[in-house]
This record gives C-alpha cells, structure tokens and sequence, in this order.
C-alpha cells in the first residue's frame, strides 16, 4: 500500500483521531465487553460524520479567507471535531450497550434473605 498519497495520510490520521477519541472514553467509562465489539465500526462512522461535518462548517460557517490565512488553525479544528464526533459517540455506545439490572422489589429482598 503507498502511503505517499496525501488524502490517504489525512483519512488514517482522521480515523485514528475518532477510534483513539472512542477507545479513550470507552475506557474511562468502563464500558462493558459489547461496546468494544462495536467500536471499530463506530470509529470509521464517526469519522465520516466529522468530515461531513467538518466541510459544512467550512463552507458555511468559516470565513473562505481563513483556508490561506490560517491553515494550521483549520487543520487543528478539523481535528477538534474529528476528536469530539469520537468522543461523543463513545458515549452513546458505552450507555447504549450496558446491561439493565432488573427493577422489581423483590430482586433486593432475595438478595439480602440469602446473605
């Protein structure tokens, strides 16, 4: 695979920013064994809704100046965003794939009878 193409370089940066973003709050919140199943899948769709979402910014929200003014401002927000999509999406996995325990009034009688 040639890597010296670089709109190769910036899609592997870009899906390394959303799973690391991902897999950081994945671990911080402790999910359970299934959001892990899930992230891989969720990285790559985080990372397309970031560069959707990063384009429509740019065009509609974003001076056209600043794309040769500020470069390096441009490419750190692309990442931003990139990082938060990642985050934000970690989140929802992580709370989306945990296990209910049950909520009926006999599950904490049972438990304490048998203790």
């Amino acid at each position: 695979m040639n890597f010296t193409h670089p709109e190769l370089v910036e899609l592997f940066i870009a899906y390394g920013i959303t799973a690391g973003a991902m897999l950081a709050v994945l671990l911080l919140v402790r999910a359970e064994r299934r959001a892990y199943l899930r992230w891989p899948v969720f990285s790559a769709m985080a990372m397309v809704l970031g560069i959707v979402l990063w384009n429509q910014l740019r065009k509609h929200v974003l001076p056209p100046e600043w794309a040769i003014t500020r470069p390096r401002e441009m490419y750190f927000g692309a990442l931003t965003v990139y990082a938060a999509l990642g985050c934000v999406l970690g989140l929802l996995i992580a709370r989306l794939t945990r296990t209910r325990s049950l909520d009926v009034p006999w599950v904490n009688e049972n438990e304490k009878s048998s203790r």
